[in-house]
């Protein structure tokens, strides 16, 4: 029988991966659907049109735009795509942080802080994540590219994946990239490593673009090797690989934003840690219930708010801070 301490670590890791759960669960019921339907069947014609978009789609961007040519699209191809998607994904956050009175402030978390943000801090901080995704991720993925063709990695020419494979390799290189954060963010709080570390830090109420505000060093070891090290151990097409770090930069984007909003996955967790710069290392909880690292957190009243709110009233409206 579980104790009440075990229940409630058991339900933050619930409640931090509920997003994923669901989404694993809606793959393999359609895989289950898929392999029982005939080539007549409409959802399998819809499903075979997909695929062919995809892999034509796919064809003339490796033929037309990048010629074949397998050292442009991993290195310039990569990096173009990476930036394009961080803008994507930080485009709707940027403008709530640049427009405070809007409907997103009443999510803020850290509502006293960073209420009005300085834009110069924030130009600045944009100057410095631009260069690491332009500059620092195009000499990662060079100085990588022996490997990574050495190894098999990263295919341009190999057959995609069916959905239901698809669906598997990300929840494997979610589970790769969560090891090799949630270690390599622990190494960089310790003494020793933490000057590497510290510039991040200099916003303890952070906002999106600041997932990847860091030094160089950092970038290169602690975002560009985590997030690339499922994919490269795992033999991924590249394709995939780019879906996969488009996911993580939306996830990350959302990680530091800053906003509790309805119907996304919580910030809570990060935020806190930005706050106090201890505990919540990672960010599927697992590996901090598993060493500890998720108190003080998971005992605060911001650990409460560790869930995916489906409604339109505030999380700190809905569980108050009563020592406030």
């Amino acid at each position: 029988m579980m104790t009440n301490t075990t229940a409630s670590k058991v339900k933050l890791i619930w409640d931090t991966n509920l997003a994923g759960t669901v989404f694993l669960a809606l793959a393999a019921v359609y895989q289950i659907w898929i392999a029982h339907c005939n080539e007549s069947s409409v959802t399998w014609r819809i499903t075979s049109s997909i695929r062919h978009f995809v892999e034509e789609t796919w064809h003339k961007t490796w033929v037309g735009i990048f010629n074949e040519n397998n050292l442009m699209i991993q290195t310039v191809g990569s990096t173009v795509f990476i930036f394009l998607s961080w803008i994507i994904t930080n485009v709707l956050f940027l403008t709530a942080d640049l427009m405070p009175s809007s409907w997103f402030y009443r999510f803020k978390i850290q509502e006293k802080r960073n209420a009005m943000i300085d834009k110069r801090k924030l130009l600045k901080a944009m100057c410095v994540v631009i260069f690491n995704l332009l500059v620092v991720n195009l000499m990662f993925l060079t100085v990588s590219y022996p490997l990574v063709e050495w190894w098999g990695a990263l295919s341009t020419t190999q057959s995609l994946p069916t959905f239901g494979q698809f669906a598997i390799q990300l929840f494997i290189f979610r589970i790769c990239e969560e090891f090799c954060n949630y270690y390599g963010h622990r190494l960089l709080h310790m003494p020793q490593f933490y000057k590497y570390h510290k510039k991040h830090h200099e916003w303890t109420a952070p906002c999106s673009i600041i997932s990847a505000y860091c030094g160089p060093e950092e970038h290169f070891f602690a975002n560009a090797v985590p997030v690339t090290s499922g994919p490269f151990l795992f033999r991924a097409h590249l394709l995939v690989s780019w879906v996969w770090t488009f996911m993580v930069l939306t996830t990350t984007a959302v990680e530091h934003c800053g906003y509790h909003l309805p119907f996304l996955w919580s910030p809570e967790g990060h935020d806190y840690h930005h706050k106090t710069f201890t505990c919540w290392y990672g960010t599927m909880a697992f590996l901090d219930v598993l060493h500890g690292t998720d108190e003080p957190f998971s005992n605060t009243v911001d650990g409460k708010r560790q869930f995916i709110s489906c409604s339109l009233v505030p999380v700190k409206s809905s569980i108050p801070n009563k020592e406030q």
